[in-house]
């Protein structure tokens, strides 16, 4: 018996094709009707009713936006209801506003204030020197100024406040409260460097406490202002710019009345110290510095007080080294003396000039006295003879 042939292998796999394409079609239109019928309704649904909908063809990853919308706009609202809310009844973590200090006064920047300062008429300060320089703080409002600070600030190193040797780049001075039309004065101690004359800046700023309303009768300013401090405010005024008058050094003239001093030798050097300014100064002592081959043992000397025009002898032991030589130099005085302010200072140094010379042994007093005395013995032996005869 024979056995019945199949369709030929190219037959089977064209109808094994044709199958597969017939299902794969098949599977994407059924693919595209089931989500155009289970996201279709749900977007608009969610859009016209704005409430999450509980769709049984929806998957879990669809559901979860539209939940945490609903929840963005639940806080939403929250949020504005506690916008409308007064700040007492939304904020317990602070004390009400009545609750708050008000002790401090307000600080108002003001680059004019009604507290001016100025520098007194015919104050100045010398070069070199430190002076006491008197300012002039005046109330031109028309309140009360209390707690006054007056704080002056140094433009450059030309001017500085305090003594040479601690000079200070900044003063603050208080000031007693001032009734309008009030002007009061305060003393600062200014030194000048060694610059030339002229007028330099300083810079001056004032803070100040004065009442937030004026006073009820303007007229009488006896009248008792209010004590508390919360109406009051603080003021400032400034920088202002004062010019501090810097005057010419003092003046003092050196001239070597005896300048000598041997080659290897001892000698006294003089000079004469003169006070060409218009001023006395007091306390004076005259310094010389020397350099080989002089030197000294003794380089300082009291001179003391010294009127305008007077003069003074200062002596000075010099010596001159075994290798110098027959010359002209040079040594230089320093004048020291008190100022003012109750600090010393010195002037500018002064060179003198030294004549070293070279001292002839014949002519030297010790060596000829003997030859002085035998012709003076000669001359009386000589004498005695002529009147015996």
């Amino acid at each position: 018996m024979k056995c019945r042939e199949g369709p030929p292998s190219w037959q089977r796999w064209r109808t094994a094709a044709t199958v597969s394409s017939l299902l794969f079609v098949g599977l994407l239109v059924t693919g595209a009707v089931a989500a155009t019928a289970t996201f279709g309704p749900q977007v608009v649904t969610s859009r016209q009713d704005e409430s999450p909908q509980n769709d049984t063809n929806t998957t879990e990853s669809a559901t979860e936006p539209i939940d945490n919308e609903s929840e963005r706009s639940t806080d939403t609202s929250a949020e504005n209801e506690a916008a409308t809310q007064s700040p007492d009844e939304n904020d317990t973590s602070r004390p009400p506003l009545a609750e708050t200090p008000a002790t401090d006064p307000q600080l108002v920047q003001a680059s004019e204030g009604n507290v001016t300062v100025a520098v007194a008429e015919n104050q100045s300060v010398r070069a070199g020197d430190a002076a006491s320089i008197t300012l002039e703080v005046t109330n031109d409002g028309d309140r009360q100024a209390t707690d006054i600070v007056v704080t002056v600030r140094a433009a450059d190193g030309a001017v500085t406040f305090g003594p040479f040797a601690a000079p200070q780049t900044m003063r603050s001075v208080a000031v007693a409260d001032l009734w309008p039309g009030d002007t009061e004065t305060v003393d600062i101690e200014i030194a000048a460097a060694r610059v030339d004359p002229g007028t330099y800046p300083l810079f001056a700023s004032v803070q100040y406490r004065i009442d937030a309303e004026p006073p009820v009768d303007e007229g009488d300013l006896n009248e008792t202002l209010n004590d508390d401090e919360e109406d009051e405010i603080v003021q400032t005024g400034g920088p202002t710019v004062l010019g501090i008058a810097v005057d010419e050094s003092r003046s003092f003239d050196v001239t070597p009345v005896d300048d000598e001093v041997p080659v290897d030798g001892k000698g006294v050097y003089e000079v004469r110290i003169a006070n060409d300014g218009n001023e006395s100064v007091t306390g004076v002592v005259a310094r010389v510095e020397v350099e080989p081959p002089l030197s000294s043992e003794s380089p300082t000397a009291y001179v003391g007080t010294l009127d305008s025009g007077d003069s003074e002898t200062a002596r000075f032991a010099l010596e001159s080294s075994t290798d110098a030589i027959e010359t002209t130099t040079s040594v230089t005085i320093t004048l020291a003396y008190d100022i003012d302010t109750g600090d010393r200072t010195s002037a500018e140094p002064i060179p003198a000039p030294v004549t070293i010379v070279d001292v002839d042994e014949d002519t030297d007093v010790n060596s000829v006295a003997p030859f002085v005395v035998v012709a003076f013995v000669f001359i009386l032996a000589a004498i005695w003879w002529f009147r015996r005869r």
